[in-house]
C-alpha cells in the first residue's frame, strides 16, 4: 500500500485512525512512501510505533536531478495495488495520475475529500427568520 500526501499537510488523529482502519480492512502488511517531509514522515513514524513495515522510495537529487520526482512516482505506482491519498501538492497529483493509469485502487482520506469539495457560496443563503418562521435556511 502506498501512502501519499503533501509536505505541508499535518495528519490529524482522525486521519491516522482512518489509515489504521483502511490498513486493517485491506489486510495490508506494509506501507510504501516517498520518504519526504509531511504526510510521508508522519505516517512512517506512526507505522513504526505499530510494527508496520515501511519502505521508502526516495529521490536521489544529487545523482538524478530534479526530474526524479516523476521517476520515483512511477516506481511507487509499480509497487502496490492501493494508494491512500491525503491532501497534497503537484507530486501527490502526479502519483495519483500514474496510479489511475495503472488502474490501482485509490482511497482518499476524509481530509482530502474535504479539501476538494466546492466552497459554499454564502451570498445565496438567507439565514434571517421572521416572527412566524423557524430559524434556519429558508426554502
Amino acid at each position: 500500500m502506498i501512502v501519499t500526501g503533501g509536505r505541508r499537510h499535518v495528519a490529524s488523529v482522525e486521519a491516522l485512525a482512518f489509515l489504521e482502519r483502511t490498513l486493517r480492512t485491506l489486510g495490508a502488511k506494509e506501507i510504501h512512501t516517498a520518504g519526504s517531509d509531511g504526510v510521508a514522515a508522519q505516517v512512517e513514524a506512526w507505522a513504526r510505533t505499530r510494527g508496520i513495515a515501511v519502505w521508502r522510495v526516495t529521490a536521489n537529487w544529487m545523482h538524478d536531478g530534479p526530474a526524479i520526482a516523476t521517476g520515483r512516482n512511477t516506481t511507487l505506482a509499480g509497487l502496490a495495488r492501493t494508494v491512500i491519498a491525503f491532501p497534497g501538492e503537484a507530486a501527490t497529483e502526479d502519483l495519483l495520475n500514474r496510479a489511475r493509469k495503472r488502474r490501482l485502487r485509490i482511497v482518499e482520506s476524509p481530509s482530502r475529500q474535504m479539501a476538494h469539495r466546492p466552497a459554499l457560496d454564502r451570498r445565496f443563503i438567507t439565514l434571517q427568520s421572521g416572527p412566524h418562521q423557524r430559524p434556519g435556511i429558508s426554502p
